[in-house]
Order: structure tokens, then sequence, then C-alpha cells
């Protein structure tokens, strides 16, 4: 199936006369809170609509700084803080 971002408009008109360029049109975003952009969202072909970057879902919560311990359930890890 042909997947495309939600956010990107593929089906606009073509001007007579006018050359296209051949860079893809991508949708992607600043999420803050001091995360950078990764390159592969801005730059890859990927199509993910859950992902912070490319996507339409926000980051919440509170960010923590640790290690993980375990990662044995489902949706889950263990964080050992300092």
């Amino acid at each position: 199936a042909f997947q495309k971002q939600d956010a990107v408009f593929i089906g606009s008109k073509r001007l007579l006369g006018k050359k296209s360029s051949k860079r893809s049109l991508r949708y992607w975003r600043n999420v803050g809170l001091s995360f950078a952009t990764p390159k592969e969202a801005k730059e890859g072909n990927y199509v993910d609509k859950k992902c912070p970057f490319t996507g339409n879902v926000s980051i919440r919560g509170k960010i923590l700084k640790g290690m993980v311990v375990s990662t044995k359930m489902k949706r889950t890890i263990i964080i050992r803080r300092n």
C-alpha cells in the first residue's frame, strides 16, 4: 500500500513549463525539551504516525535520567535513577 505523511499534500497542481524538484516533501518538527531532531527524521523516507518527530504524537510527562535495568515487560522498562 502507498504510504504518505498526513501533513504533506502530494496532489498539488503542477504549473506548465515549470520543472519540479526531485526533492520530496517531508514533514518533521522540533519537539522541544532539548531533544535534537534526528537526521533520519529529516532526510529519511519512513512513515510512522506514532513518531514524535514526524508523526502526530506529543511528548508528555517527565524526563528521567538513569540507567535501564530491565526491559522484560511489554512496553515497560525499569530505570535505576542516579
